[in-house]
C-alpha cells in the first residue's frame, strides 16, 4: 500500500501499511485497534482481513489456543431471580436481572426465554469469559443456581459461543465440517432430544454439504441462514462467535466443564485438520485423550 496515512495522531511520514502495522503491533485493546483502523480510513470488511491476516502472521502457522474466549447460555426453570441475584452476588458474581436480549454485557444476566416450560424459566448467560479464570467464575454461577434448585428439563438447552474473531475463512469451515463428520459420535452421549434431527432449535448438519464453501458467509447460506442449528453460523454475524447449541440443558459444572474442553479443542484440532470420513464413536475422535473419551463414554452408557 503506498497510500500515505493523514489522519489526525497518526504519523504522515508513514505509508498506510506502517501505520497498520503499529496500530495491530501495539498492546491496546481489541476495540481500540478496530477504532484507530477506522480512523485510518479503512472500511469494516478491511478490517476483518487485515485482523485475520495479522493473527496468522502472528502465529506463524500455529493457532493460539490462548486466544480462545467463549460465554455460556444456560436455560433452566424454577429460578427465582431475587434469590439467584442473592446467591451470585455472595459468590462474588456481578449477577443482574434483565428482559430477553443478546446484547453484550460484562455481567452475568438473568433474561427471559419464552422457549422454556417450567414454572419461573430463564436463561442465564455469562459475560465472555476465558481460560482457567472464566471457568472458575462458571463454577460459582452454577453453584448459584444448585443452590437455588435451578432445574431442566427437554426444553432447556445450554448453548456454548466460542470467539471467532481470530478465525480465517478456512479454519471456520473446516470447524463446521469436522463437526459434521463427527455428529453420529456427539448424538451418541446427548439425550434423544437432541440427536439426529429431534430439535427444531438444533437442526443436524449431517444433511449440509460444506466442501463448496470458501468464506464463512457461503457456511451461513448453506445453513439456510439460519441459527438453529447444532452449530449456529449466524452467531459469526452477530457476535463474532460460533455457536453451538446442541448441548441439553444442565446446571451442571462438571458437564459444562466438559463440553466446553471438547468444543474447545475441536476448534483447535480443525485449525490444521480435516476429519474426511463420518466418526460414529466416541471412541475414534481424534482430539480427545482417553481420559476425556472415558468421561463421554460413560454418558453415553448413562443415556443408551
Amino acid at each position: 500500500m503506498k497510500k500515505r496515512a493523514d489522519m489526525t495522531g497518526f504519523n504522515t511520514g508513514k505509508s498506510l501499511t506502517d501505520c497498520i502495522n503499529d496500530v495491530m503491533k501495539s498492546k491496546n485493546s481489541v476495540r481500540t485497534k478496530r477504532n484507530d483502523l477506522i480512523k485510518l480510513g479503512l472500511k469494516a470488511g478491511d478490517i476483518e482481513y487485515i485482523f485475520s491476516k495479522f493473527v496468522a502472521k502472528e502465529t506463524k502457522g500455529d493457532f493460539d489456543f490462548s486466544k480462545l474466549t467463549f460465554g455460556i447460555e444456560i436455560e433452566c426453570y424454577n429460578v427465582e431471580r431475587t434469590r439467584l441475584i442473592e446467591e451470585g452476588s455472595a459468590q462474588g458474581l456481578n449477577i443482574r436481572s434483565c428482559g430477553y436480549t443478546h446484547a453484550h454485557t460484562e455481567y452475568y444476566k438473568i433474561a427471559s426465554d419464552s422457549s422454556i416450560a417450567g414454572i419461573n424459566p430463564n436463561e442465564v448467560v455469562t459475560p465472555v469469559l476465558k481460560g482457567k479464570r472464566g471457568m472458575s467464575s462458571l463454577k460459582k454461577l452454577c453453584k448459584s443456581l444448585e443452590a437455588v434448585d435451578a432445574k431442566v428439563n427437554r426444553s432447556c438447552g445450554l448453548h456454548v459461543h466460542i470467539g471467532a474473531q481470530y478465525i480465517t475463512d478456512e479454519h471456520y469451515i473446516r470447524i463446521f465440517s469436522n463437526y459434521q463428520h463427527i455428529e453420529r459420535a456427539i448424538d451418541s452421549f446427548m439425550p434423544q432430544s437432541r440427536r439426529d434431527n429431534n430439535n427444531d432449535y438444533c437442526h443436524t448438519l449431517i444433511t449440509h454439504n460444506f466442501s463448496g464453501c470458501h468464506t464463512k458467509r457461503d457456511v451461513m447460506r448453506e445453513l439456510g441462514f439460519d441459527r438453529y442449528h447444532k452449530v449456529n453460523a449466524e452467531a459469526y454475524a452477530a457476535h463474532k462467535t460460533i455457536e453451538f447449541r446442541q448441548h441439553s440443558g444442565t446446571v451442571s459444572y462438571d458437564k459444562i466443564n466438559h463440553w466446553v474442553l471438547f468444543l474447545a479443542k475441536l476448534v483447535e484440532y480443525s485449525f490444521k485438520n480435516e476429519i474426511k470420513e463420518t466418526i460414529f464413536d466416541i471412541e475414534s475422535i481424534p482430539f480427545l485423550t482417553d481420559k476425556e473419551k472415558e468421561y463421554f463414554i460413560n454418558r453415553r452408557a448413562t443415556l443408551n
